[in-house]
């Protein structure tokens, strides 16, 4: 049996607007993809055939980093959400997506943030 690693990949995409992951018409998502796979070059196919089954397209990679438990440290609201994550893809090995931002909700944060 191959010993897989669960891989982070911090990233932005243009979603299509029939993605099932745009619910409110935006043109972008911020969002991290948690993945087990047997080595970088792995996760970064399975990442893309998951972009590809959203109808998502790739605009940039911030960050691909292997996830451990005890060393985990992030110093966003992300850190909960992200562990959940890796314990799912952990005990399944399906593909988990989360801490998402879409454009749409980030032009809504700015515009209240406007209006203090």
């Amino acid at each position: 049996m191959e010993n897989k690693t669960i891989w982070l990949i911090d990233h932005k995409a243009t979603l299509s607007e029939y993605s099932p992951m745009n619910p409110d018409g935006s043109s972008w998502i911020l969002g991290v993809c948690v993945l087990s796979a047997i080595n970088k070059d792995n996760a970064l196919i399975k990442f893309n055939a998951f972009l590809n089954s959203e109808e998502m397209e790739l605009i940039e990679i911030y960050e691909i980093k292997e996830y451990r438990a005890n060393e985990f440290k992030d110093e966003s609201r992300r850190t909960k959400q992200i562990n959940n994550a890796a314990r799912l893809v952990n005990q399944d090995g399906e593909t988990c997506y989360v801490f998402a931002r879409t454009s749409e909700a980030m032009a809504d944060i700015d515009g209240d943030a406007n209006n203090d």
